[in-house]
């Protein structure tokens, strides 16, 4: 059996600058997309746990070398940490950003296959993953209607509430806390002796 799409190309008829398709081979086309997307999707969180672990585990480890060094400069180490953690917060909501600017066309594909009524796009044209990612990241333009009381919000507004969400946020700041305490600790003991 030929692949999903092979033998599409007798089916498209050029319309304008368009291509146009049948309904069979639309639906074929958005099928694959949006399972291309959904995975892009679901790849976005397990890249970010993986990310996490690291972070922790070299966090759970500088802290450590702070406590069983005698330098001087062991109470730079959670300072250290701390700007770090900060980076890697930053980078997770930019991250969060660059994901959810995917659930636009996501949910495009979803209204078109479940024939919502109010579908934004009637019939969407395939392979339109960048055209919609760009406008859901560079504009946050609203595919809905209701949406638009609270669409589009600058990016920087975005980006807040990405890394204010408590699975983006939990982690940072249990390491900041963890290493304020840190230095706190460090420099009351270094003042002892």
């Amino acid at each position: 059996m030929p692949p999903d799409g092979a033998g599409l190309t007798r089916n498209l008829r050029p319309r304008g600058n368009f291509l146009e398709l049948s309904d069979n081979d639309r639906r074929s086309l958005l099928k694959d997309e949006y399972l291309l997307l959904q995975n892009q999707y679901e790849d976005f969180d397990r890249r970010s746990l993986t990310i996490k672990g690291w972070v922790a585990s070299g966090a759970a480890a500088a802290l450590a070398i702070s406590f069983s060094t005698s330098y001087r400069v062991s109470e730079m180490i959670p300072v250290f940490v701390t700007v770090i953690a900060l980076v890697f917060w930053y980078l997770e909501a930019k991250w969060k950003l660059f994901q959810y600017a995917l659930a636009d066309r996501i949910r495009v594909i979803e209204a078109y296959f479940r024939d919502d009524p109010d579908k934004p796009e009637a019939s969407p044209a395939p392979f339109q993953i960048y055209a919609a990612w760009y406008k859901s990241y560079a504009k946050d333009e609203p595919i809905y209607e209701y949406e638009r009381p609270y669409r589009p919000r600058p990016l920087w507004s975005r980006l807040i509430t990405a890394a204010l969400q408590p699975f983006v946020s939990a982690l940072y700041v249990a390491i900041v806390f963890l290493s304020v305490v840190s230095l706190v600790l460090l420099l009351s003991m270094g003042t002892k002796s």
